[in-house]
């Protein structure tokens, strides 16, 4: 009897290369390794013993939004419970969050198990990763207990003043604070909820500085070979990950962040931040 995959988590990793097709897939997997096989049944990377199916999958994070597929997730009849960053959601307590406190702490993956029941492993249901809306920062007022893709998108703002948050699509304590005091020195009222005052400010403090020289980020296109604070402007945003440490040189591996993030843009990944690029990085284009 060969091992595979359940048939409902092959439709599951489907419809999230279908949305993300560009991901990265390092810390994909499904089958356990030694250290899962030992566990023998109690871990469900292993092959069921009466057909062979393996119940969970790994997903890398990069390059996805983890908590728009937990969130579709934990509403699929076949799930069984879902850790991402220490978080788990299972179906024994109604899917509510509660911390999780095994050895894996899941912040490079996040794992699916589904019910070994062969009606639901075997599904065909969609599982809603391809048609599900993303929520933007500036959707919905944010607060302590928000979560989503929009907290992701605040909590990277935000690092670009230092904040030094994990994006984990998490309104929690950190960012609260964070909020807090970024209100109280822009004399804002100081009540940790990011409504339209706050993310004004923080718009206005996060935008790329006037330049003091040559040509200022959005006012040309910059690519392998350029240099200047348009370059340095484009390193800082896509982060140091991808286009690795801060610097006014457009590199080789600032170009492969660029083609990066263009293609999780779903945009042409010519490493050439021209009209388009500016834009989806919020960038008022001048030529």
């Amino acid at each position: 009897m060969s091992a595979h995959l359940a048939p409902t988590l092959r439709v599951l990793r489907e419809e999230i290369n279908a949305r993300w097709p560009h991901r990265d897939r390092t810390s994909d997997g499904w089958i356990g390794d030694a250290a899962h096989q030992a566990r023998g049944s109690r871990s469900d990377h292993n092959p069921d013993s009466d057909d062979g199916s393996v119940n969970a999958i790994d997903v890398d994070v990069d390059g996805i939004d983890p908590l728009l597929v937990v969130r579709e997730c934990i509403t699929h009849p076949s799930c069984e419970y879902v850790i991402y960053n220490r978080v788990i959601w299972s179906r024994t307590r109604g899917f509510a969050a509660a911390r999780y406190t095994g050895d894996n702490p899941h912040d490079k993956h996040l794992h699916v198990s589904v019910s070994h029941q062969r009606a639901l492993e075997d599904s065909q249901r969609p599982w809603g990763i391809a048609t599900a809306s993303e929520t933007r920062l500036g959707d919905r007022i944010l607060r302590n207990g928000s979560q989503g893709s929009d907290v992701r998108e605040l909590q990277t703002l935000v690092n670009r003043l230092g904040a030094a948050l994990a994006v984990d699509g998490a309104f929690g304590p950190r960012t609260t604070a964070w909020v807090r005091a970024f209100q109280q020195a822009q004399k804002l009222t100081v009540d940790a909820i990011v409504g339209p005052a706050t993310l004004a400010a923080l718009r206005r403090a996060t935008a790329p500085p006037p330049a003091t020289a040559g040509n200022p980020p959005g006012s040309r296109t910059v690519r392998h070979g350029s240099t200047g604070d348009d370059v340095a402007f484009v390193k800082r945003f896509i982060g140091t990950r991808r286009c690795g440490p801060p610097g006014t040189d457009f590199d080789e591996v600032t170009e492969a962040g660029v083609r990066w993030y263009q293609r999780m843009r779903g945009l042409t990944g010519d490493g050439i931040v021209g009209r388009l690029t500016w834009a989806q990085m919020g960038v008022r284009v001048t030529y």
